[in-house]
C-alpha cells in the first residue's frame, strides 16, 4: 500500500529537520575552527610530534621508536643507554594513531615494557628444573588461559607469585603473575623475551589479560621486528 499524503508529509518534515540539524552542527564546527584555526593545526602538529621516531643506539643495534610509546630512556653518565621504558597499547601496530598513556589510564589497555641488558643466562627449562621446582607446592594445574599454573610454597622466595608455563617438560614461555596488586593499582603478569643474546624486552600486563597472552606476545614480537635493526 502506498503511503498516504499525511505520512509523506511527516517523512518530509523529519527529513528537513535532520538536514537542518546536520547543517547547523556543521556550520558551528566550521565557524569554530575558522575562528580558531590554530586548534586544528596544533592537533596535526601534536600528532606528527607523537608519531615522530627517536633513534636510540644500543651496543648490538639501533631502535627507531615512535615518541608516544617512550616513557623514559635511562643513560649512564657517559650517555650509554641502560634501559628504554615503554607504554605500548595492547592492540598496537606500527600504523596506529598515537594514544597517550596517562596516570589514570586503564592498565588493561596497555603493555608496560623495558628493553634492557639480559639479566640471566639460564634457559627456561633450566629455570624450571634447577630453581622453580625446589619451591613449587604441587603439580601444575590447567588454567583457562590455556597455560599450566604452578603455585609456590609459603615462605619460599616466590610465595607472592604464580608461575604459568606452556609446557611441563620443554617450556618456551614463562609468565609470572603477582598475587597482590602493584603500586599501579592492578595485579600484573610479567614475561621476558630475548631480542639479541645480550638484550631482552621485559613486559608486564594486567592479570585480567592473561587469557590473551598469545596476542600480547605477538604485539611485542611485531614491535621488536618493526623497531629494531641489529648491528652489522
Amino acid at each position: 500500500m502506498a503511503p498516504s499524503i499525511k505520512e509523506r508529509s511527516v517523512t518530509a518534515i523529519v527529513l528537513v529537520f535532520m538536514i537542518g540539524l546536520f547543517a547547523t552542527a556543521g556550520g558551528i564546527m566550521a565557524f569554530y575552527f575558522l575562528k580558531n584555526p590554530d586548534l586544528l593545526l596544533d592537533a596535526k602538529a601534536d600528532k606528527a610530534s607523537l608519531m615522530a621516531k627517536q633513534i636510540i643506539n644500543v651496543p648490538s643495534g639501533q631502535f627507531s621508536i615512535q615518541n608516544y610509546l617512550i616513557r623514559e630512556v635511562q643513560h649512564t653518565p657517559l650517555r650509554k643507554v641502560v634501559k628504554i621504558s615503554l607504554n605500548i597499547p595492547m592492540s598496537w601496530t606500527p600504523k596506529n594513531n598515537p594514544k597517550r598513556f596517562r596516570p589514570n589510564s586503564d592498565l588493561e589497555d596497555w603493555i608496560l615494557a623495558d628493553i634492557e641488558k639480559r639479566n640471566d643466562t639460564l634457559a627456561l627449562k633450566q629455570w624450571l628444573d634447577k630453581i622453580y621446582r625446589l619451591y613449587i607446592s604441587g603439580p601444575a594445574i590447567s588454567h583457562n588461559s590455556g597455560l599450566l599454573r604452578y603455585k609456590f610454597k609459603v615462605d619460599s622466595p616466590y610465595e607472592t607469585i604464580e608461575l604459568f608455563t606452556d609446557s611441563l617438560q620443554n617450556p618456551s614461555f614463562f609468565i609470572k603473575c603477582e598475587l597482590e596488586s602493584s603500586s599501579l593499582g592492578a595485579r600484573l603478569c610479567e614475561r621476558s623475551s630475548l631480542i639479541t643474546p645480550n638484550i631482552q624486552i621485559r613486559y608486564r600486563f594486567a592479570r585480567l589479560q592473561l587469557k590473551h597472552w598469545r596476542e600480547i606476545h605477538q604485539t611485542i614480537k611485531s614491535f621488536v621486528k618493526s623497531s629494531f635493526r641489529p648491528a652489522r
